[in-house]
């Protein structure tokens, strides 16, 4: 009878202890468990995620006033007047801005944009909580006046998705810009 009432207690013990469910309870964790209750500190979490690059396959043919871009507010950068001349550059929230002169990419067709741009912008672990990144499209004429195409947002992190919610890539589209972001996280 001792040996029976030592193994009901034991059975009782594994059904409770397992009924506690521990594990991360972190929602900002690579390892996040929904289904767990109590935090047993096995949490990983990203130290940042980083944009590598953005391919941007096609943008609007006219601007706001329905002209084609290099008809706009001066000659064109390389002085063609064809397809317009882009300049692009990059915000991440955290306030971090990367911009360079040899984003300048000559005479892009809009249906067939094929832009792929490599770069390194980071965002550490408090600013991809609450933000992500900015993608500025411009249009550059002669005398470097900057007509905006658009802008567009890149948030690497989906905090109400129940899987992937550390994204790698994301494709954006944002009326006829196309694009896709692709990023790197780091622990």
């Amino acid at each position: 009878m001792k040996k029976i009432s030592l193994i009901i207690v034991l059975v009782l013990s594994i059904l409770f202890l397992d009924s506690c469910k521990k594990g991360c309870t972190d929602p900002y964790a690579s390892n996040y468990n929904p289904n767990r209750e109590i935090d047993n500190g096995s949490c990983n979490m990203y130290s940042h995620v980083v944009l590598h690059s953005v391919d941007i396959q096609s943008i609007p043919e006219f601007n706001s006033l329905g002209y084609p871009w290099d008809a706009g507010f001066g000659d064109d950068l390389d002085n063609d007047n064809t397809y317009p001349d882009l300049f692009i550059h990059f915000r991440a929230d955290s306030g971090y801005s990367y911009s360079s002169s040899s984003w300048n990419r000559y005479d892009v067709n809009f249906n067939n944009t094929n832009i792929n741009q490599y770069l390194s912008v980071p965002l550490s672990l408090t600013a991809w909580r609450t933000g992500g990144f900015w993608v500025y499209i411009e249009e550059v004429d002669n005398g470097w006046y900057y007509e905006n195409i658009d802008s567009v947002f890149v948030d690497p992190f989906d905090y109400d998705a129940s899987y992937n919610r550390f994204k790698d890539t994301i494709v954006v589209n944002k009326g006829e810009i196309q694009l896709t972001a692709n990023m790197e996280w780091f622990y």
